[in-house]
């Protein structure tokens, strides 16, 4: 099943989006989904690595927010805003 959504891009960042999906061949919101899904299975990947090893370090489980608190703390530029 598929949603639309909507999102506001820098217009930088658009157009390289159209440019890598022309030259792909392809529409933007496809890139664009297998960028988003490629970015969480990363995402999702660290934060259970995080949650073992504190799991086997402390014993504590950690909440989500908790668990990209800690992420951040390791890679503090990772989650900067792009620019306008």
């Amino acid at each position: 099943m598929r949603e639309t959504s909507s999102l506001e891009l820098p217009i930088e960042l658009k157009q390289r989006i159209e440019r890598v999906a022309q030259e792909r061949n392809e529409e933007p919101a496809t890139l664009l989904t297998c960028a988003i899904d490629s970015l969480l299975s990363v995402e999702e990947a660290q934060l259970a690595e995080v949650r073992r090893r504190d799991g086997v370090d402390t014993g504590k489980d950690y909440t989500n927010e908790e668990a990209f608190a800690k992420l951040d703390s390791f890679r503090p530029s990772r989650r900067t805003s792009l620019p306008e």
